[in-house]
């Protein structure tokens, strides 16, 4: 009897586990396509919450950018979607990697469509997941 209390308190402690789990995976998906329509919508609120203050950003021309500079960008974007997410859950940090279609206007006022991969680092603070990282290279 002990021992099948002790088998069916194992398999809901990894149920739980697994679950929980997966719940988060899917917490920092919705973040990311969220934060994507926040630049198609021209969202600044949103975008200045998701980013961490000290974010770290190397755009697809392989400069580096402020969290400010990254939220101005979204004035330009007319769409930007997300595809082919990637989660690797590692406790309070989250790794997504995935393709990214931006398109918008330049500074000149040019139009373009970029199709990039990504890969952005996720961090849990006091129970909210920011983006402390994120890396861009345009696939030609």
């Amino acid at each position: 009897m002990i021992k099948h209390f002790a088998v069916a308190l194992a398999m809901i402690v990894c149920c739980n586990t697994l679950f929980a789990q997966t719940d988060e995976k899917g917490i920092v998906l919705g973040i990311e396509r969220s934060t994507a329509d926040a630049f198609s919508k021209h969202n600044p609120v949103f975008l200045t919450a998701v980013f961490a203050d000290d974010i770290t950003v190397v755009d697809a021309t392989g400069n580096i950018i402020t969290k400010q500079q990254l939220v101005q960008t979204a004035q330009n974007v007319n769409s930007a979607t997300v595809t082919d997410m990637k989660v690797k859950m590692e406790g309070i940090v989250a790794i997504i990697t995935g393709s990214e279609t931006v398109a918008g206007k330049d500074a000149n006022g040019n139009t373009y469509s970029n199709t990039m991969r990504f890969t952005d680092v996720l961090l849990k603070t006091k129970g909210q997941w920011q983006i402390i990282s994120r890396q861009e290279t345009i696939i030609q």
